[in-house]
């Protein structure tokens, strides 16, 4: 003897009947994609899509609260209050800011700008016919040429 279970049949809060009307929505649009064909050869979803990557995820978005804000605002603030107060930087006025601006290298031989390093003496050269008359320097001479730039290294 088998009996049947009974069935449960309840409503959630809110959600039962919304999720049927759901799947007769779609069930619908299946029938009417089914008694066309031409939509069915147009219908691009159930082609397989490799450009779309699996496993991506929206970047989480950052919220910021007031203080947040405030603090930004105010440190924003006091930044353009202080770019504001600085003279602006002429040939008369000697008060500029240094150079955030990396410095040229310069030749230590011909005083042309520098292409490479010597790794062994430091020594900047130009190209390989300055490198091979840093090659043939007597005793001492890479260091004089070292003290010139102020690059040399005096230990005691």
């Amino acid at each position: 003897m088998t009996t049947a279970a009974p069935s449960k049949k309840h409503k959630t809060a809110g959600g039962g009947s919304e999720k049927a009307a759901a799947a007769a929505a779609t069930a619908a649009a299946a029938a009417a994609a089914a008694a066309n064909p031409l939509l069915e050869a147009l219908d691009i979803s159930p082609h397989p899509k490799p450009f779309k990557n699996k496993n991506y995820k929206p970047p989480a978005r950052r919220n910021k609260n007031l203080k947040q804000i405030l603090a930004d605002s105010a440190a924003n603030a006091t930044t353009a209050r202080a770019l504001q107060a600085a003279p602006p930087t002429t040939y008369q006025n000697i008060e500029g800011a240094p150079s955030l601006r990396r410095g040229n290298k310069w030749c230590d031989v011909t005083g042309l700008p520098a292409r490479y390093t010597d790794p062994k003496t430091k020594l900047r050269y130009r190209d390989g016919e300055v490198y091979h008359a840093l090659r043939n320097l007597p005793a001492g001479g890479t260091e004089r040429y070292l003290e010139v730039r102020g690059a040399n290294v005096v230990l005691k």
